[in-house]
Parts: C-alpha cells; sequence; structure tokens
C-alpha cells in the first residue's frame, strides 16, 4: 500500500470517527433537553398512601365528590370482598379435589366454571365502579382522570413497592 492510499484511509477514518461524534454527541443532547415526563407520584410520599388523596388533589376533586368517590369505592370494596372469598374457597375445593386420589372430574369443571362466573363478577364490579366514578367527574377531570389512571396503575405496581425485610 502506498503512502496515499493509506493517507486516504485515514483521512475517511477520521471522518467517520468524528460523524459518529458529532452524531452520539447530538443524540445525547436532544435527550436531555427533551422535556422529561416525571411521575408525579414518584419518589414514594406517605401522604400519597391513599388513592382518594391522590384523586383529591390530582383531580382538583370538591369535597361533595370525595364524599361520593369514598362512598363507591368503600361500597364496590365490601362487593369484590366478598367475591374473592368465594373465588378462594372454590379455589381451596377445588384444589383439594384435584389432589384426591380419586378425582372428581365433573367437580372440577364445576368449581373451574364457578371460578370464571366470580371471576367476570369481579371484573364487571370494577368496570360499574368506574362508570360510577365517572359519572361523579367533570368533564375537565374526566380528562385528567385517564392520564392519572395510567400513573396510579404504575405507582401501586407489586414491582414497584418497597421490598420487605
Amino acid at each position: 500500500m502506498d503512502i496515499f492510499t493509506q493517507h486516504k484511509l485515514l483521512i475517511r477514518t477520521v471522518v467517520v470517527l468524528v460523524v459518529l461524534n458529532v452524531v452520539s454527541i447530538g443524540f445525547f443532547v436532544l435527550k436531555e433537553i427533551r422535556p422529561h415526563h416525571e411521575p408525579r407520584l414518584f419518589p414514594k410520599n406517605e401522604a400519597y398512601k391513599d388513592v382518594s388523596g391522590i384523586l383529591k388533589d390530582e383531580l382538583g376533586l370538591s369535597e361533595q365528590q370525595v364524599a361520593q368517590f369514598d362512598e363507591i369505592r368503600k361500597r364496590n370494596f365490601e362487593k369484590q370482598a366478598i367475591l374473592k372469598k368465594i373465588i378462594r374457597d372454590d379455589k381451596d375445593a377445588m384444589n383439594t379435589e384435584m389432589f384426591n386420589i380419586k378425582t372428581d372430574e365433573a367437580k372440577i369443571e364445576m368449581f373451574a366454571i364457578r371460578i370464571s362466573d366470580n371471576e367476570y363478577k369481579m371484573e364487571m364490579l370494577r368496570y360499574d365502579q368506574v362508570k360510577e366514578l365517572k359519572a361523579v367527574c367533570k368533564p375537565e377531570q374526566l380528562a385528567k382522570f385517564e392520564d392519572l389512571v395510567k400513573e396510579i396503575r404504575d405507582y401501586f405496581r407489586p414491582d414497584n413497592q418497597h421490598k420487605k425485610r
């Protein structure tokens, strides 16, 4: 390889490296100047342990709306607790039956159907609760509610909770 070819290769290599550096620096600069969406609920704040507090503050709920929300949530919680107990009891009975020496497949199928029916009822309770909560909100609160629900979901995710020691 003669000296001119080596020189051209070095120049091209330097140009490619400069372009790569400029692109990577540009990428990091743009990433930093782009507006960040910081979750309002992080880091963990003891004042936000209760979802009602989050909803009241973030949606600007009136005292009457807060009372309605609490009543709707309380009523729904009680209905869900009853269904959860039924589901848990049916699952326990199903597990007992599954591990019997002589398993009755008809009973297993009956338990599976009852469990799925009650799970369906649970989801419909959640939907009914949402309809009631939305009926309490004003139109501008509904717009905020949609984004807030996603943040609350992320905030209470099991993998986002403090580890118990």
